[in-house]
């Protein structure tokens, strides 16, 4: 164990001792780099179109910003995303993202491109977004996306447009659903949209939908579908599922003490703990 420190009581063994500074550079705090981690397939495709497309050093300095949280607000709508950026100004700036204009049929494509995918409401859940479903959720490219920020700064991807998309990609990152907010879908409704066009595609594969030509059915029929993955439900011990009450009023009847009986029931777990190994 560290040894106490005199001019207080404190216990340093996790935490050090307490270190006196005598000037703003000892006190400056080290900011731990992100930007090199790992993201999910939808946050890392949103950070290398805004990366492409960019000026190296306006990406440094709108990446910075992200860091040093200057996008005070970040709101995903349908069809849009609305940031604010605190710059040189009293006032944040607004920067706004207009996605490409998505119909009603574009959206079913959406759910029928995930029925026919094996796992897809757990891929997307996990960031694994294939490339058409991407492109129909968000932009085939980034031309595609019109952009704008109230700052003077003429250049299209100014530093805190691309702030913005850092912060993007980090929230998608963290919460994949963000994608399908993008365009106003909410999950539950995606699952059941999902459902219904993988039941009618099922009705493709057994050949009563006229959708497809003979020579698909044939193709089906013989190669099929990928199939989903056999679930892996979580192991845990019966002993949890069970009501305990009753097994201590079992154990009563044949108990003297209730020391006994607390013996009893350590026993039993022990016992079923050993069996289960």
């Amino acid at each position: 164990m560290a040894v106490r420190d005199d001019d207080n009581n404190v216990i340093y063994a996790n935490f050090g001792t307490r270190k006196r500074v005598t000037s703003p550079e000892e006190a400056k705090v080290e900011r731990v780099d992100h930007s090199g981690s790992v993201l999910n397939t939808a946050a890392t495709r949103i950070a290398s179109m805004f990366s492409r497309a960019a000026e190296s050093g306006r990406l440094s300095r709108g990446r910075q910003y992200a860091r040093d949280g200057h996008v005070v607000d970040l709101d995903i709508r349908n069809g849009a995303i609305h940031g604010k950026v605190a710059g040189s100004q009293n006032q944040p700036f607004e920067v706004l993202f207009y996605l490409p204009y998505r119909d009603a049929e574009d959206l079913g494509k959406v759910y029928d491109v995930m029925a026919r995918t094996a796992n897809s409401m757990r891929n997307v859940r996990e960031g694994m977004f294939n490339e058409e479903l991407f492109d129909l959720l968000f932009a085939e490219t980034i031309s595609d996306v019109r952009l704008s920020c109230s700052c003077p700064d003429p250049e299209t991807y100014c530093k805190h447009v691309l702030a913005v998309a850092d912060r993007l990609s980090a929230r998608i990152d963290a919460d994949p659903t963000v994608m399908f907010a993008m365009r106003g879908i909410e999950m539950h409704n995606l699952e059941r949209a999902v459902i219904e066009a993988a039941q009618e595609a099922s009705r493709d594969f057994l050949g009563t939908s006229k959708a497809l030509s003979q020579e698909e059915r044939n193709a089906l029929f013989w190669d099929g579908r990928e199939f989903s993955e056999v679930p892996r439900p979580k192991t845990a011990p019966a002993l949890e599922d069970s009501d305990m009450d009753l097994l201590r009023k079992a154990l009563r009847a044949v108990s003297t003490t209730n020391i006994d009986l607390l013996r009893g029931v350590s026993d039993i777990e022990d016992l079923y703990d050993y069996l289960t190994r």
